[in-house]
């Protein structure tokens, strides 16, 4: 999986948002699809690269699937958990 954690730790350095980025030429939507870690084609890539002047190392970088879909099934339990505390404390604030 590419991901672009090293993008999102650019922007806040220079105090960018992701929509900053449609300032590089590239369509509304494009910076959603950075954020969420969706495919890109070079040519996004590349506007994205000109317009930070960096390499594309330095915007993305590569973690196998399986490590990937771990990470993220770890999150999404944990959150789950938060949910389910969130609505116990909830209850209990009520009584």
């Amino acid at each position: 999986m590419i991901v672009y954690k090293k993008l999102k730790k650019i922007l806040q350095d220079r105090n960018m948002q992701w929509k900053s980025l449609c300032d590089a030429g590239i369509s509304v939507n494009m910076p959603a699809k950075f954020s969420k870690n969706k495919p890109m084609n070079t040519d996004i890539i590349n506007k994205v690269c000109e317009y930070l002047h960096v390499q594309p190392s330095e915007i993305m970088e590569w973690i196998p699937d399986e490590e990937y879909n771990k990470a993220n099934e770890e999150i999404a339990s944990i959150e789950a958990q938060i949910a389910e505390l969130e609505a116990k404390k909830k209850q209990l604030q009520g009584k």
